[in-house]
């Protein structure tokens, strides 16, 4: 709309007057433009912050593997910890597992 030219004048209305009667503001306007465009890659949802080491399902076999064979009822998740990061550490091994 904002390429159609007026009657009365001949020039083009303008992207500022059709969305100030239209009640847009105009970076609502640029950013359909830029969304439309075909040069625009979609941005993944990606997790954020550092690798685990093993995926979630590994990791809750993990723990409940522990658990089960743990003579100890009601153990502390601090204790579960350290095992399991002495037990699946790949390069170094914590001072608390040496």
């Amino acid at each position: 709309m904002s390429r159609a030219t007026s009657a009365g004048t001949g020039k083009p209305y303008g992207l500022e007057r059709v969305c100030r009667v239209l009640g847009f503001t105009r970076s609502t306007i640029y950013a359909a433009q830029v969304r439309e465009s075909s040069n625009v890659v979609p941005l993944v949802a990606q997790r954020r912050g550092p690798k685990p080491r093993m995926p979630d399902a590994d990791l809750l076999e993990a723990i409940r593997a522990d658990l089960t064979a743990s003579p100890f009822a009601g153990e502390g998740h601090r204790k579960l910890c350290v095992r399991l990061s002495c037990a699946t550490s790949a390069s170094r091994a914590p001072a608390c597992c040496v």
